[in-house]
């Protein structure tokens, strides 16, 4: 057994070794009444998955395993509090604009962020103001907020109650955030970041800083995306005065389930603990084999694999962005062809495909994905012949928007608002009653009350031919758009 301790898992196992009897929820008994169809593949993981019974402590209320838990992942970390989340990062992020936001606070918000932290100013009914992100032109992304744009909103909007931030984004691509963090404090306002993509960050020497080590007040963590927890088990870190723990704990409450699954909490606790056994030899293996995997990737000729952007920003090294260089053939393409031999990417653009390693991938599955990526490299060629797209590079190169198109439209007045819908062929000049978001990533290529322009609607109309698929909007088909009347 470890010497590292996981407290919260020792205590679920040492429960259901204890061969007690359930008169308690779920209804399945640790497995005894699960159907016999899936029973073998869940049979281990139904032993562990309990209720708030004595023993086994309360996530709403922590006052035993899962707070020493919370507690070693704060001290690993290094916050001042760390809370664990079933909802996935969602929860954090609605929870910390909800804490520091009230109806008509302004919150200054970085354009490219996910759909929840839009969510979340909803539900707090807090004013936006959005802060524009430079372009990445090599990938056609956007990538993260300068200091000196920061600098020039914070003159009209110092009295913000909160400045939210995405870093890293979804690619793995972000900047060190210390000068911008600075710049907040010297105005009292605590800086929130949705570091979902970085959990991992501070760890090794390979990788960044994390945003918590930067400075920053509230940090939202998806521990299942790049270390090893389940789906939905996700960390928010708290460093620092300028956030009202007991705000924070009562939306964090009210976010979350009264249910909460223990074993995502349990392999929460896990993760930590791993990473606190093992360190930086956790990434030892997986970092050499990519460093190999991208010598061999030097010599293609109609696909490049970004692995170092522009001296401003930092990528991450786990994760691989496959840019094609023919014009005319998207990032959906590349993952079609990925998909038809057996390798499943993240998600894809019109320019590129996003790959996601971590600790868990091996030089195995790093030499597969090598030999199907050069049969398509001298595929790709011969399909660009043969394809009637366009260059999209040509067509699209200030796309994915970065820029907000400002609205005098508030959030409350499009919920509540009278709409209908347009074909979105007819939507330019409209203000958007929807969010248009591509999913993945889960980034609105169009926000509430955001005024339709054609750019954007020849972005979108390339985005659907090509295979995208929608969230936020009605017709999941993207053939319509609902938008305010009369406006």
């Amino acid at each position: 057994m470890s010497k590292v301790k996981a407290p919260l898992f020792e205590k679920l196992l040492s429960h259901y070794q204890s061969n007690p009897v359930s008169f308690h929820v779920p209804g399945h008994k640790t497995g005894q009444g699960f159907p016999s169809f899936g029973k073998k593949v869940f049979q281990d993981l139904l032993k562990i998955d309990m209720t708030e019974i004595s023993g086994l402590d309360d996530l709403h209320q922590p006052n035993g395993v899962i707070l020493e838990a919370e507690k070693k992942a704060a001290s690993l970390f290094k916050a001042d509090q760390t809370f664990f989340l079933v909802n996935g990062s969602t929860a954090g992020n609605l929870a910390m604009i909800l804490a520091t936001c009230q109806p008509g606070d302004k919150i200054i918000v970085q354009r490219n962020v996910h759909k929840s932290v839009i969510h979340g100013m909803i539900l707090a009914r807090a004013v936006p103001v959005y802060i524009d992100s430079e372009m990445i032109p090599s990938l056609g992304i956007p990538g993260s907020i300068s200091l000196h744009t920061l600098k020039e909103v914070l003159k009209n909007h110092s009295d913000a109650k909160a400045i939210f931030l995405m870093n890293p984004n979804y690619y793995g691509i972000g900047i060190d955030l210390t000068e911008i963090i600075n710049l907040a404090h010297l105005y009292q306002i605590p800086v929130l970041v949705d570091e979902a993509h970085g959990a991992h960050f501070g760890f090794h020497p390979d990788f960044p800083k994390s945003a918590i080590q930067m400075g920053a007040d509230v940090v939202v963590q998806s521990t299942h995306k790049m270390l090893s927890a389940m789906t939905m088990g996700s960390m928010l870190h708290v460093k620092g005065t300028l956030i009202e723990i007991d705000r924070l704990k009562f939306f964090l409450s009210m976010v979350q389930s009264s249910s909460p699954s223990y074993p995502i909490m349990a392999s929460l606790d896990l993760a930590r603990q791993g990473i606190e056994e093992h360190g930086e030899t956790l990434w030892k293996e997986i970092l050499q084999g990519l460093d190999w995997f991208l010598e061999q990737t030097h010599s293609f000729q109609s696909i490049r694999l970004h692995h170092r952007i522009a001296s401003y920003y930092y990528q991450d090294p786990l994760k691989l962005i496959i840019h094609g260089i023919i014009g005319n053939i998207s990032g959906f393409v590349i993952q079609e062809l990925l998909e038809e031999k057996g390798i499943y990417p993240e998600l894809s653009d019109l320019f590129n495909t996003l790959l996601i390693t971590s600790y868990g991938t091996t030089i195995d599955d790093l030499k597969r994905l090598l030999i199907v990526l050069k049969e398509i490299e001298q595929q790709l060629p011969l399909l660009s012949k043969k394809s009637n797209e366009k260059d999209f590079t040509k067509t699209f190169t200030d796309y994915p928007k970065n820029k907000f198109n400002e609205s005098k439209v508030s959030l409350e007045q499009i919920l509540y608002g009278r709409s209908t819908t347009v074909p979105l062929e007819q939507a330019a000049g409209k203000i958007a009653a929807e969010m248009v978001i591509p999913y993945p990533p889960g980034i609105p290529v169009v926000q509430l009350g955001e005024e339709m322009t054609q750019e954007m609607i020849n972005y979108l109309i390339a985005l659907k031919n090509q295979g995208a698929k929608f969230q936020g909007v009605l017709d999941h088909q993207l053939k319509n758009i609902k938008v305010l009347e009369g406006k």
